[in-house]
This record gives structure tokens, sequence and C-alpha cells, in this order.
């Protein structure tokens, strides 16, 4: 139905200029780039769409792609009218995402606050009927797609953007990159002056500081919950704080001490716990109470230093892994009390599948393994992963259904879980070196891995095997591979100065999209939320920001300069803002915005 020429292929798909054109005259359509007739006998194939019920033509079009749709709505009048009024090319534009980005896509948008959903649009267009059309359908169960798709497609079709001063947050000393909150409303600074500055974003779109942390030594790390509520602060004076938001007012909510130095503090998904990691050997679980207080619920001691603990998804469980080489899996009862599950050993690292309901273990004796939760509650091993040399990393794919390993034998390994329970290898990725990253698309689909100076993509068959689609090569020591949000491309970031964008055909190949090219290493290559952005960060103390253009190509956005450290550039979740380092101890936020 659509053909693959020019740049308009899966991973190009250009964003109209105007859903609204006019389709008056001989029934043709657009093509990538090109004219269509179309036969009176295709009329009529479209005429059986026209009698259908619109609720069964909303779940035939639920099947078709993006593209298709595209063709759809040049072709058709009635289909146009269609597609416009029931948000058809919005709506399949957002099921590119996977449905835990799709809900982090909506849970970033300030539903509630109607000037700050204005001030997401005011940077790039001056039409205030369109911004207010939006701003009364926020309540409608479409409004998360019409809205960043809207923001997307008005963002594609600027050639530059302006990088404007927003605010400068100055600190005594040394300022780590700060963080954003998940709505972009909020940012967190983290300084050796032993401060943490909570900034937030007023309804006139200025920056103002509104909450103060101190602690009596430097603090290591400050973050905000999932939610956006909370931040959570750590410091070399052994403590951790938690602070949340009450009427507007940012207050301290607890103090968490321990007798040593603090690795981590994480909250759950949902927000209402969180956990600390100490080299006192101890983990401490805390609980936010119904009425917004939080206390400590549980201690959790190992034999030595505990370097991580974390929740899975669902909040369910924890883990903890301490330099002993052991890890503990905490499951929660009905109760609301902490039971220990699992009581791992040589254990360098754990992660939790998306549901919870697995964890993959990386030993210390070149192996991986795999436990799963039972009926009971109880959990047991499934399998075991083995390699010829150290395991760097194991990861899950987003259904946890596959696992791919990734070891200094020179090999990734990809295991799938079988029908009837049973973990079998599926592929194995052979490099030239050892292989320092291996990870999965969000859509399960793809798989990246990254060994020196070689990064390569498989793809899965319909049959469920496993082909390689591309090799990618740089000059130098590839740092990172990242998928898109919705898995249509992928950016990697290398020591010979470039950044690479691959993009997905039709025909299920992965072509170069564009090079981003730096003065120096380049540190990190990131997409934007709704992965129409990618931002690098380089030792040559600037960052760049690349876009697609309203036909799909990949240029050249806009340039911050003066960063003080590389990969000290933050973009917040609506691609509006950058918050980046212009001196050991001062940053500054851009706003980006249309540039005429």
């Amino acid at each position: 139905m659509y053909s693959d020429v020019n740049h308009s292929d899966i991973a190009g798909s250009p964003l109209l200029p105007a859903v609204s054109t006019s389709l008056g005259g001989e029934p043709s359509g657009v093509s990538a780039g090109r004219s269509v007739a179309v036969s009176e006998k295709e009329i009529e194939k479209t005429a059986l769409l026209h009698d259908l019920p619109e609720e069964l033509n909303l779940k035939i079009f639920c099947l078709l792609e993006f593209r298709d749709i595209v063709s759809l709505q040049q072709v058709s009048t009635h289909l146009n009218r269609f597609i416009k009024n029931e948000h058809v090319l919005e709506r399949t534009w957002y099921r590119r995402f996977p449905l835990p980005h799709q809900y982090q896509l909506k849970k970033s948008l300030p539903l509630e606050d109607k000037e700050q959903l204005r001030n997401w649009l005011r940077p790039f267009t001056k039409d205030q009927a369109l911004i207010e059309s939006l701003i009364k359908q926020r309540k409608a169960v479409y409004f998360p797609a019409l809205f960043h798709f809207t923001k997307a497609r008005l963002m594609s079709q600027y050639e530059k953007y302006n990088v404007d001063t927003e605010a400068v947050i100055a600190h005594n000393d040394w300022v780590d990159p700060a963080t954003f909150s998940t709505d972009g409303s909020h940012l967190v600074t983290a300084s050796s002056d032993a401060t943490a500055f909570i900034y937030g974003q007023s309804a006139n779109g200025s920056w103002a500081k509104k909450g103060i942390i101190s602690h009596q030594e430097g603090i290591i790390s400050a973050s905000f919950s999932p939610d956006g509520r909370h931040v959570i602060t750590f410091s070399w004076d052994c403590t951790a704080k938690i602070y949340g938001q009450v009427d507007g007012t940012w207050v301290e909510k607890l103090t968490i001490s321990h007798d040593d130095w603090i690795n981590s503090a994480t909250f759950s998904a949902d927000s209402n716990y969180l956990v600390t990691a100490s080299d006192d050997a101890t983990a401490k679980i805390c609980v936010q109470g119904d009425n917004g207080s939080w206390e400590e619920k549980l201690t959790i001691y190992h034999d030595d230093e505990v370097n991580f603990a974390a929740f899975s998804a669902d909040g369910r469980h924890l883990v903890t892994a301490s330099v002993d080489s052991t890890a503990r899996i905490y499951g929660q009862e009905v109760d609301g009390s902490w039971v220990k599950k699992i009581h791992g050993q040589c254990i360098n690292s754990v992660t939790f599948s998306a549901d919870g309901r697995r964890v993959v273990m990386v030993c210390s004796d070149d192996t991986a393994k795999i436990y799963g939760q039972k009926t009971d509650g109880s959990w047991e091993e499934e399998t075991i992963i083995s390699h010829d040399d150290c395991v760097n990393s194991a990861n899950f794919s987003a259904d946890g259904r596959h696992v791919v390993t990734a070891s200094e034998d020179n090999t990734a390994k990809i295991c799938g879980l079988k029908d009837d329970g049973a973990w079998g290898e599926e592929a194995i990725i052979s490099h030239n070196r050892y292989v320092n990253l291996a990870a999965f698309s969000p859509n399960d689909r793809h798989v990246v891995t990254a060994s020196h100076t070689r990064a390569k993509i498989y793809s899965k068959k319909d049959d469920g095997s496993w082909e390689e689609k591309r090799t990618i090569s740089h000059r130098d020591y590839i740092r990172s591979a990242i998928f898109s949000p919705d898995s249509r491309h992928l950016v990697t970031a290398s020591d010979d100065c470039m950044a690479k964008i691959y993009g997905l055909k039709t025909d299920g190949s992965w072509v170069e999209k564009t090079i981003i090219s730096h003065l120096g290493i380049v540190m990190s290559a990131t997409f934007s939320a709704d992965g129409r952005l990618v931002v690098t960060t380089s030792t040559d103390r600037t960052a760049n920001i690349y876009g697609q253009d309203i036909n799909g190509l990949w240029v050249e956005k806009a340039v911050v300069e003066q960063t003080c450290l590389p990969n000290s550039t933050a973009l917040s979740a609506n691609g509006h803002h950058l918050v980046s380092l212009i001196r050991h101890d001062k940053l500054r936020i851009y706003k980006l915005s249309m540039k005429h």
C-alpha cells in the first residue's frame, strides 16, 4: 500500500504538515513524494469502509501502520474526515511506543495545569486557536497521543531552534548535572557545598528557586520520585533526606541515617517506597503513609557493604547486592511485611524482569542465572547461561521472555522462554573483542550489541529466529548504543568524535540516517521522550541537538556551547528545556523555541 522510496520509510515517516489538507478534485494520493492515481476499483474498495460502523473502522485502523494511515488519508475525503475526527493518525503514531512508555508520556503531561500545557506549545506555535483546541480535549482518552503528536509535528517544522537562557543556578562549590522531574516542571541540583536546590517553572514560564535541602557535608546525589512529588538526596554525612511538596512548598519528610556512606537511594515505580544502600552493610526500606508521612519499615543486613538496592517494577519485590558477592530478594506480603525469598551467592549484579516475576543474576563464575517465582510465592532457579569468560551484563526484554548477555568471551547470547516454561538458547552473536553492551529494543524485536569499535543489530524474524541486520563501525571505542523509545532508530556515541543515527526501513533493514560530528569524544547520545530529538554531549564542551524535519530527515537543530563538563547536559521530558553546566559551580537552564 505504501512505496518505500526517498525517506518515507518507517525510520523517517514524515509527520503531516497539515492534517486538514483539502482533497477536492480527482481522487489521488501522495506516496513517498510522488502522486498516485486511484482507480475506480480502488474507490469501490474504500467505499466498503464507508459503510462500516465507526467502532469497527477504528478496530481495522488499529491494525494498520502509520504509513498506511497517511496513504488512506490522502486518497479519500471520507476517510480523511474520519481519520481527522477520530485522531487516528495520532493514535497510530502513539501506538509505536510500548505500553510502559505510553504510560510515562501520559504521566509527563500536567493535565490539571492548563497554563503549563500552554507553555509546552507556545515556543513552537503562535496559533492560539490550535493551543486552546488542544487544551479543551485534555480529559479525552486520546489526549496524550494528540498532544505529543501535535507537539512533535510543530517542532519538526522549524529548521533551527532558538536556545535562550531561562535561568542561571549558582552554588558555592562543585555541582553535579541537574535532574528534571518527569513532567519537566521542576529540576533539582546536588552540590559539594552541602545543598540541593529545587527549581520550579512558574505559570509565566520563568524558573524560580522553590526549595533548599541542606546536609552537613557535600551532597552526592539528588533525584525525583517517578511522580515528581518527592526528592531524595544523600550526602557524605551518611544521611538521606526525603522532601515532598505540600501546597506547592517543599518540606522535609524524613531523614534516614546510616553508619557509613550511602551508595544509592531509589524510589519504587509507584513512588510509595524508597530503599537506601550503604557501606555499613545495610539497606533500609522506607514507606509512605496515607497521610503523606514517611517512616523506616525494615533494615536488611549483609556481611559487607551494600552497593546496590532496587525495587521490581511492580514494587512487590526488592533486591540488594553486596560486595560480599551475595544478593538477596525480598517480597512484600499481604500484611505489608517484607520476607526474604532468595539468598544468592557469588553475584555481581541482579536485574528484575518488567513484571517482577523473574530475576537474572550475573555471577562471578562466568554464568548468568535466571530465577522465577512459583505460584506459591517461592523462587527457583530456571536456567543457567554459561560463557567462557566474565559476563559483563544480562538484561531482560520488555516482555520478560528473553534475556541477552554480554561477555568477555567475545559473544552475546540471546535466550528465550518456550511455551513449556523452559529456557533455550536462540542466538550467539560473535564479535572480535569482548562485548561490553547488549540490550533489547523497547518493542523486543531487536537487539544491539557493542564491542570496542563495532556494534551489531540483530532482529527477530517471524519464525522466532534472530538474524544480523547491520554492523555499525566506528574508528574508536563505542561508549553507548541506544534505541529510540519507538524502536525505529538507534544512536551510537563513540570516542572517534562521532555519533551515528540509524533507522529501520520497511523491508527490515537498518540504514545510516546521519552522522553527528564533534571536535572531541562523544560522551553520550540520547533520545528525547518522543524519539524526535537526539542530544549529544562531547569533551569539546558542546551539546548538539538533532531532530527530524517534516520529511523525516535528521538535521541539526541547535548547538549549546560553553558546557563546562562532558556529559553534563540533560533534556527535559517535554523536550523544551536543557540544563547544562557552564562552570564547575554553575548551571544554566536553556529554553528551546521556534526560530524564524
